[in-house]
């Protein structure tokens, strides 16, 4: 290939594809399967690229993970796949990743797509058209069903197209991704919000026979601190949802002042950051409980942030954002110690005395997690929620308290997490609903 997506990292050559597929051991029970979430093939499909076939690799691959090219490239590979095969007798582990990234750029550019599936049978409607609500789809299509997703922003992909940064996906990688899974037969209807009036029952009013709710954490969540509601603090929903909205041309340019101050250790934060950069920032602070090792982010992501010369302020604890005329002014920290080790929650911090101090910036974004709209809980009769407001499935079939209702992704308890994790939950719960439809399991 000569040319790839508008990317940070460019896709590899067929040459050099096929060289780095070659390096594989093929091993009898790869260990980079079983450390992948989606369980993607990875030996067949790496076969396949090295005898010069990646037609049939990311068919291989499509087959378990509909979001192939976005994971090639967002997938924390070093710590699934790529870091199973270091346990081989490879000096280097295969770069698989960037094989997948490889195949998925040459279907893309091929521009090859499926024929539907018939499609006579059941309608199922899928709320959320994030990676976890259209890989279900895909599945019920491929079964013969006709899955109808409900997205309530104007395109398909949720944090594939909102949330991660544009340097790692391009979006034309994710919209192919959504292409091909409409290609499969599923309808995408944008612009539909789920729970202002509506639910569950409607839905089964209006003739679907299953659901699948993968709406995701709709709020993000804060600390509780002082200062909060000065002119300058914000969460990291508002900041990824504007500039992905401004980069993709639904929006004007976000205001982002020249200092920013980042509360949060985890993936989510390194996007903040990554996006308050590209917006204008020049001063980026980030602090959080964690120490660099103990940092929820994946390395790779926290290299990115580093060398891009945001400052960390690790085994620290945020406790007011100071401010004159009410607006911003900075943040107080103050050094912490973990009372029981290897238990890195805020209820285990332990502040120590004397240690506190002061950063200035005139912005403050947290950036510490998300949690169930308030809601939603309206919109779900009959559906159990745990105390967090995340809906309690079946953790094999992803099956709710109430018949014929599936959750998955970050809404269901111990559900999401990551983009691919997200594909595999949608994916068995596909299965399950066509289980469920088809009377299996009464």
């Amino acid at each position: 290939m000569t040319d790839s997506c508008n990317t940070d990292v460019p896709a590899l050559t067929d040459t050099q594809a096929r060289l780095e597929a070659s390096r594989c051991l093929m091993c009898d029970d790869p260990p980079c399967v079983a450390a992948c979430p989606a369980g993607v093939p990875v030996k067949h499909f790496i076969r396949a690229i090295r005898f010069g076939s990646p037609r049939r690799a990311i068919n291989l691959i499509r087959d378990r993970n509909v979001f192939a090219g976005v994971c090639g490239l967002a997938c924390p590979v070093d710590d699934l796949c790529v870091g199973a095969c270091r346990s081989t007798d490879l000096t280097t582990p295969i770069a698989i990743g960037a094989l997948q990234h490889y195949a998925a750029e040459t279907e893309l550019r091929s521009k090859r797509r499926e024929r539907p599936a018939a499609g006579k049978g059941e309608r199922v409607a899928v709320i959320g058209g994030g990676p976890s609500g259209l890989a279900a789809a895909a599945e019920l299509a491929r079964l013969g069903h006709r899955p109808t997703v409900f997205e309530k922003n104007s395109r398909a992909g949720g944090i594939c197209a909102y949330g991660v940064s544009k340097r790692r996906v391009p979006q034309e990688m994710v919209e192919g991704e959504v292409e091909y899974i409409k290609s499969l037969g599923v309808e995408v209807e944008t612009g539909r919000s789920f729970g202002n009036g509506d639910s569950l029952d409607d839905l089964f009013a209006a003739g679907f026979k299953a659901v699948y709710v993968s709406v995701g954490l709709q709020e993000a969540a804060r600390p509780g601190l002082p200062g909060e509601d000065l002119k300058g603090v914000t969460t990291w929903k508002d900041v990824l949802n504007g500039f992905s909205a401004h980069v993709l041309g639904e929006g004007a340019k976000p205001v982002v002042t020249k200092s920013v101050i980042i509360v949060g250790g985890g993936s989510v934060a390194m996007d903040v950051a990554s996006a308050v950069e590209q917006m204008g920032a020049d001063e980026i602070d980030l602090v959080c409980l964690e120490s660099p090792q103990e940092m929820p982010a994946y390395h790779v992501e926290r290299e990115e942030v580093w060398e891009s010369g945001a400052r960390f302020h690790t085994r620290s604890m945020p406790l007011e954002v100071t401010g004159a005329d009410g607006k911003v002014t900075g943040l107080k920290a103050a050094r912490i110690r973990w009372k029981v080790p290897d238990k890195f929650v805020p209820s285990n911090a332990e502040i120590i005395e004397g240690t506190e101090y002061w950063i200035p910036g005139r912005m403050v974004v947290f950036a510490i997690g998300a949690r169930a709209g308030l809601g939603l809980a309206k919109a779900l009769p009959g559906v159990k929620v745990d105390r967090g407001g995340r809906i309690v499935v079946d953790a094999e079939t992803g099956a709710t308290s109430r018949p014929g209702v599936f959750a998955g992704g970050d809404l269901a308890a111990d559900g999401g997490i990551t983009i691919v994790k997200s594909v595999a939950e949608g994916k068995r719960a596909g299965e399950a609903i066509d289980g469920y439809l088809r009377g299996e399991g009464d």
